[in-house]
């Protein structure tokens, strides 16, 4: 039976050349990416058995869930390739760790006893009784009043809240992929001029990156130097955002 995400799973276009935009449409890249850049977690991957991280029953079981995330070369292609590696059930691990467990869902006749006493005490179905001798408007009536006591039928948002997810893990929030993507676009930036020895200022990332705000004026000097204000803490809020969501990442915890 096949599984679902409750939020967007990545389409790929190619698995040996994958899109990227498809790629960053979904938030389970950026926590993919996000442990890429976590340092505590990049050297466990390094030395699992490193004792500092003895104590640490979280980070372990993440280890056994999501594995090795080191790698060399395009990040999409690198994604693509742990999205689709196996784990130990034979799954492929972006389903293992995202999607929504299986289920049966069906209505039908129960016939079978220990099948009646599973579903008296079970949270998720109902077990109806029906009178033959009724007539169908009073049963389809009663139903209705049984229904919309017992069940909602919910659409839209409401329907992919991550909160109301069983997956192994998911989102602690809903998030906008856009603000991941120029979040980690900002980070990363940072990161690279840091390691080149280079110290860019915000609105030099913010130029790099594409990152821009609305301007209340061209020609007023003092306008001039508030906007560049404002698209610096810009920078550092976004900045920010990544960096808390890496910091989270190892606990199990995105964004």
């Amino acid at each position: 039976m096949s599984r679902f995400f409750l939020s967007q799973h990545p389409t790929f276009g190619s698995y040996s050349n994958p899109v990227k935009h498809r790629v960053e449409a979904s938030p389970y890249f950026f926590w993919w990416l996000a442990l890429t850049h976590s340092e505590e977690y990049i050297e466990l991957c390094r030395n699992p058995s490193e004792s500092r991280f003895e104590t640490n029953a979280t980070i372990h079981q993440m280890y056994a869930d999501f594995g090795d995330v080191r790698y060399e070369g395009d990040k999409y292609i690198a994604f693509a390739k742990w999205w689709r590696g196996k784990v130990a059930n034979g799954e492929k691990r972006g389903e293992f760790l995202f999607a929504e467990p299986k289920t049966v869902k069906r209505v039908e006749l129960v016939t079978d006893v220990e099948e009646a006493r599973r579903l008296i005490d079970s949270d998720d179905e109902l077990l109806i009784r029906v009178s033959r001798g009724m007539q169908k408007q009073h049963i389809d009536n009663t139903l209705k009043r049984i229904f919309d006591k017992e069940l909602s039928f919910e659409k839209g948002r409401q329907t992919r809240n991550p909160n109301r997810s069983n997956a192994r893990y998911s989102l602690s929030s809903p998030v906008s992929t856009d603000n991941l993507k120029m979040a980690f676009e900002i980070y990363e930036a940072t990161v690279q001029a840091k390691r080149d020895g280079r110290k860019l200022k915000n609105q030099q990332i913010a130029e790099d990156v594409g990152l821009s705000i609305d301007k209340r004026s061209k020609d007023d000097v003092a306008d001039k130097a508030s906007d560049n204000r404002a698209l610096s803490v810009a920078v550092s809020r976004k900045r920010k955002t990544a960096a808390d969501a890496i910091a989270n990442v190892a606990k199990g915890a995105f964004p």
